[in-house]
């Protein structure tokens, strides 16, 4: 390992601890950030392991070779448990999820007899392991990206969920999406993908454990120097009043066709009922000019429970909420648009009067809606 490279590794995990103490002590996303800093912990020592190890510490101290051996099993449990609490699927800990981590425990018990030999038999064992690849610790090897792979997925389910529960309850989502966990399962995911590729390589052609080491932790320590400091910013999302949205009262999955509700208690006529004043609040008082309309608001205007009112959105209009007010959102925009009391106003000042509340969000359900650019359809419009 050359000198730069070991002076990153170094560098990198004298930051993952100090990021460790600010998520630790951090007033945002107390919950979610604590199991984060756990995470960088643990990346933090394996950098420095792996830099005592280029150091050659291990000659004058054996015993701290290979103590991040078991370390990969412990980044998927964590990751996973980040992101259900960071998408409000957990509010505490619980005991079950320590069986998530017997993985991480039996391969430290494993390598455990490592640590009774004296010291020159632990120098014996070490050059051992460095100069032949042993059958035993290959096949463990190839179970850490796979394990960890596993999780990564799991983590992504729960993201693509808290998606579309969300469209299932807010009109504008734009300060509800977890960009950040979608960029951190990103980067764990790319991370998981050279440990597998450098695995094969390393079996497959011989190359030298350092050399693959080198590549992994500097993806490693690439990911320390930017992960957590947008997980500072991202807000707990739902506050005592808002945690029914994981509680599966509301309506997951936005598939174009009519989702069945198992346990429907309204009947046709019940759906009518509600279609109709719905239809009235939207297009006579025009609901979806609030650029923060929730699907709580509209319920209480209406009377009927949300359950209800999320039943009858995806049963009668096959739409989630989201989608469902940003229709009315985009026809009213292209109302305007024609109106020549609109003519000198930009197009992002048309979109806040017609109820959006971003540009990017504004451009992207236009295009959806219409299958064009709203600078297109100005000049369509215009011809």
């Amino acid at each position: 390992m050359s000198g730069w490279i070991g002076n990153i590794f170094l560098l990198a995990s004298i930051q993952g601890i100090l990021l460790t103490v600010f998520l630790l002590f951090s007033k945002n996303n107390i919950k979610a950030n604590r199991v984060l800093s756990v995470t960088m912990f643990f990346l933090s020592l394996d950098l420095l392991s792996v830099y005592s190890f280029a150091a050659g510490w291990y000659k004058t101290y054996p015993v701290i070779f290979g103590a991040n051996f078991g370390f990969p099993f412990i980044y998927g449990p964590i990751f996973y448990l980040y992101a259900k609490f960071i998408t409000g699927k957990e509010e505490k800990f619980s005991a079950k999820y320590l069986v998530h981590f017997i993985p991480f425990i039996l391969a430290h018990l494993y390598v455990s007899p490592f640590y009774f030999l004296s010291e020159q038999e632990k120098i014996q064992q070490i050059n051992v392991y460095i100069s032949d690849l042993q059958i035993d610790l290959i096949v463990i090897s190839a179970l850490k990206p796979i394990h960890g792979l596993i999780y990564t997925l799991y983590s992504l389910k729960l993201l693509k969920e808290f998606n579309t529960q969300i469209k299932n309850s807010y009109s504008n989502i734009e300060q509800k999406k977890l960009g950040w966990l979608r960029n951190l399962i990103i980067g764990v995911t790319l991370i998981w993908l050279i440990v597998a590729f450098t695995f094969v390589y390393t079996v497959i052609l011989s190359l030298g454990y350092s050399d693959s080491n080198e590549i992994i932790y500097f993806s490693i320590a690439i990911f320390i120097y930017t992960v957590g400091y947008g997980a500072l910013y991202q807000p707990e999302m739902f506050a005592k009043k808002e945690q029914n949205i994981s509680s599966g009262e509301v309506v997951v999955g936005e598939t174009p066709q009519q989702e069945k509700y198992s346990k429907s208690n309204l009947s046709e006529n019940q759906i009518e009922e509600i279609k109709t004043s719905l239809i009235s609040l939207m297009e006579n008082k025009k609901a979806f000019l609030n650029s923060e309309l929730t699907i709580d608001q509209l319920a209480l205007e209406i009377g009927v429970s949300k359950h209800n009112l999320s039943e009858t959105i995806n049963s009668a209009f096959q739409k989630n909420f989201y989608d469902f007010v940003n229709s009315y959102r985009v026809e009213d925009f292209k109302q305007r648009i024609k109106n020549p009391e609109f003519a000198n106003y930009s197009l992002i000042a048309v979109a806040f009067e017609s109820g959006f509340s971003s540009k990017s969000s504004f451009n992207t359900i236009f295009k959806k809606y219409t299958g064009t650019t709203p600078s297109e359809y100005r000049k369509q419009s215009a011809s």
